[in-house]
């Protein structure tokens, strides 16, 4: 049988304590000469890493747009790109976790990919920088839907561990539980593509290790530098594998039900680990050894621990679902997934 095996569409990553201070090079080097920063109302306002970005962006800075928010709403990627008309821009410097980073991609698909570039300053570890795929929530049905461009993609991303420090420490770590999913799910995915997965299994290993350093000591640059490189290598399984139902009932359940991204991979998770073990636990042995277990079936359980470690929840009502609003998700949700859904009431 022949594979594929696909890349991230980012071609340049500078990474390390420090490497935000080369923006102004790599603005140089994509030939931006235009550039709208994309950020955060809540970073906007909680930290000084957007001044910082504008004075290193300095006269190619254009304008700052912090209208994208949570599971990225289509009125904010609209919004988006009549202010990339207006400015005229060349460049688009996304500086935030996975909503703001999709905004960009599908705001730059819409206005023409090829007259736009993208460099992504992550702050969460989404690892969104390293797709070509974004999701885009409609206002009204509350549904959200994806495109795929590699060229509206970042084509340069900079992991500097200092420009994550003014994120909500449960942000940060739930965001690692999302990482932790990308890797999991890339290791079942039918691809089967040998490069990611390889890199899945270490990413698992460097996950449970920094992002439990991350718990004790937030303020902690190295512990979040390695966080970075791990959700760097679970991205890539991402951008090149399909993810199966943790994914897809996270996307339902974000965007419909309002609940952060990384928090439903901390409820979907343990239980889709717990399915398939039950059912496929082909699917789950390779997950064995990097989670430190001995069996398929102890797997789910291992991860619900470590998740409940973090102080992060592990079921729909604790995630902020009310129990009115269950049937209503049931209704969305495909039928074989049900018994999932059901373990994390």
């Amino acid at each position: 049988m022949i594979q594929l095996s696909q890349a991230s569409p980012a071609r340049r990553i500078l990474l390390g304590k420090g490497a935000l201070a080369e923006l102004p090079a790599e603005v140089d080097r994509s030939g931006m000469t235009k550039v709208v920063l994309v950020t955060s109302s809540t970073l906007a306002h909680s930290s000084q890493v957007v001044s910082q970005v504008e004075l290193l962006l300095a006269g190619p800075h254009q304008a700052t747009f912090t209208g994208v928010g949570q599971h990225t709403p289509r009125s904010a990627v609209l919004q988006l790109e009549d202010l990339l008309e207006q400015t005229g821009a060349d460049g688009v410097v996304s500086l935030g976790g996975g909503s703001v980073i999709d905004g960009c991609k599908a705001a730059i698909h819409d206005r023409g990919a090829n007259t736009i570039a993208h460099l992504a300053i992550p702050t969460t570890l989404s690892g969104a920088e390293f797709t070509a795929s974004a999701g885009v929530t409609d206002d009204e049905s509350r549904r959200k839907q994806g495109q795929v461009d590699p060229e509206s993609a970042p084509q340069r991303v900079i992991l500097d561990p200092a420009a994550t420090l003014a994120t909500p420490v449960n942000l940060w770590l739930s965001s690692g539980i999302r990482a932790l999913d990308h890797a999991v799910e890339t290791l079942w995915a039918p691809e089967q593509d040998p490069l990611t997965s390889f890199l899945a299994q270490e990413s698992i290993r460097r996950l449970l290790k920094f992002l439990a350093e991350c718990k004790q000591r937030p303020d902690g640059l190295e512990a979040r530098h390695g966080a970075q490189i791990a959700a760097w290598w679970a991205a890539l399984g991402l951008a090149s594998t399909t993810m199966g139902p943790s994914h897809q009932l996270g996307r339902i359940l974000g965007a419909t039900f309002g609940i952060p991204h990384g928090i439903t991979s901390c409820v979907f998770l343990p239980a889709t680990i717990d399915y398939f073990a039950a059912n496929r636990p082909a699917l789950v042995t390779p997950m064995v050894d990097p989670f430190g277990v001995s069996e398929a079936s102890a797997v789910g359980p291992a991860v619900k621990a470590f998740i409940e470690s973090l102080g992060l929840p592990t079921s729909l009502m604790t995630a902020g679902l009310d129990k009115e609003e269950l049937p209503h998700f049931l209704g969305l949700v495909p039928a074989e997934w049900h018994q999932i859904v059901n373990a994390c009431r």
